[in-house]
């Protein structure tokens, strides 16, 4: 049977992975476009535990103005529960109502929880409500997941299980790399040799970004995550916003100066975005930049966006988003979970619920629906999808799992800010520095 969409306006450790990831797949086509992973060990298809012959509804709670990928599921699900009608509510100002909507009437069977509100006094009745999804008598199978995207309360138990996840990285364009004999960097050395090669070859800029503030959280996430997962007590003094702290920012700008120094960001080029988003993804696609600093948020919009571009569709390139790294030990995956469910203990159909999740929670359908919203898969298979096949190569070991290292969004912020003020100038590494504690975006 066919769903509706309901759209309600209401006032309402370094973790190792414990699958290897496999081996890069090539990306086919121009796009980055899905490939098969051909994976032994694949999850086998689901088969259900309910009476399929089961009658009721079950509702999806969230902040997406739309979800095809999730209305696709409800499909998948129909052919084995076919008189189970599923819809998906879009509630305004998610974060601020979700709370009140799940203690009211129309309650939510299933919603969206994100790790942050764990530690959110005004977030409690998220988890209140929420079943523990990691209980073996729900029968939910979270082996598939990435133990890095898994959140857990202080009692162990897993709360909400992610759907998607994020990455920052960069946009390369294979054919430029190829066309110049420039290996793709997967060092800092390797990164600045890259720019200073296409500097020397004319081209416009060796990275585009868009250049404000919060978008130099994709420029030094990867190192600042690294650097306080190895030392705890960086991170409290971090958290606290205390502004000797600042010094921890040291490492980090220094390598953004030299980038500066270097030319890796011809700025005229980047302060030419008007609109970050939609403007950096066409601004690559006219063909003659090499890297776009992004995150998998952003690469995810890149597709729809192909036949909007005039350059694009009449000289198309193969595409992928990289791992980005100002490291010298090399590049890591900054593992980041995105869209995550819960189930409502207390709804109305909580069987059924359950058994969504039990269908959904397998590496097929993970995949399938990272495919169809065109962001990063949380299984293992990172090589499904060309888009995102080179993060397969990273080692398991360089996973950094951002919810366990623990960083508040005030600290991103105080090193974004420091980041974009080094970068364009505006202050010394020691200025900036002495600023910790200070900044807001």
């Amino acid at each position: 049977m066919r769903k509706s969409v309901v759209r309600c306006l209401v006032v309402l450790s370094i973790a190792l992975v414990s699958v290897a990831l496999a081996a890069c797949a090539a990306s086919s086509g121009s796009t980055g476009s899905a490939v098969p992973s051909g994976q032994a060990g694949e999850k086998k298809g689901f088969t259900p535990s309910l009476d399929t012959a089961t009658k009721c509804s079950l509702s999806v709670a969230g902040s997406y103005d739309n979800f095809e990928a999730l209305e696709a599921e409800f499909d998948k699900f129909n052919e084995y529960y076919p008189n189970v009608e599923l819809s998906y509510t879009k509630l305004d100002d998610y974060n601020n109502v979700v709370s009140t909507a799940l203690n009211s009437e129309d309650a939510p069977d299933i919603y969206f929880a994100f790790d942050f509100m764990m530690d959110s006094d005004s977030h409690k009745p998220v988890f209140e409500h929420a079943e523990d999804l990691s209980d073996s008598a729900r029968g939910i199978d979270l082996s598939c997941v990435r133990p890095s995207l898994l959140c857990k309360d202080d009692a162990g138990a897993c709360p909400m299980a992610p759907i998607f996840s994020s990455t920052s990285g960069i946009l390369v364009n294979e054919d430029l790399f190829e066309k110049e004999k420039i290996s793709v960097p997967t060092n800092y050395e390797e990164l600045l040799a890259a720019c200073d090669a296409f500097n020397k070859a004319g081209y416009p800029t060796p990275i585009l970004t868009y250049n404000v503030a919060s978008a130099y959280g994709n420029l030094v996430g990867e190192l600042m995550y690294g650097d306080a997962a190895k030392n705890p007590k960086m991170v409290e003094k971090l958290n606290s916003l205390d502004p000797s702290a600042g010094e921890y920012m040291r490492p980090v700008l220094e390598k953004v100066n030299v980038m500066k120094e270097h030319g890796c960001f011809n700025l005229d080029v980047c302060n030419e975005l008007k609109n970050g988003y939609n403007a950096l993804i066409l601004r690559f696609f006219e063909g003659d930049i090499p890297m776009a600093l992004c995150s998998g948020d952003t690469a995810s919009g890149t597709t729809k966006r192909e036949s909007q571009s005039e350059a694009f569709s009449a000289h198309p390139f193969s595409y992928a988003l990289y791992p980005f790294t100002l490291s010298d030990e090399g590049a890591s995956l900054l593992d980041k979970p995105s869209v995550q469910f819960a189930v409502n203990k207390e709804g109305k159909n909580l069987d059924m619920a359950n058994e969504f999740m039990r269908f959904l929670m397998n590496q097929q359908e993970l995949n399938n629906i990272a495919r169809a919203k065109r962001l990063l898969t949380v299984t293992s298979d990172l090589s499904f999808d060309g888009m995102y096949a080179p993060f397969s190569k990273i080692d398991p070991s360089r996973v950094i799992s951002t919810h366990e290292v623990g960083l508040t969004d005030g600290v991103t912020i105080q090193y974004r800010v420091a980041a974009f003020q080094v970068a364009n100038g505006e202050a010394s590494i020691d200025k900036a520095i002495a600023g910790y504690g200070t900044y807001e975006l």
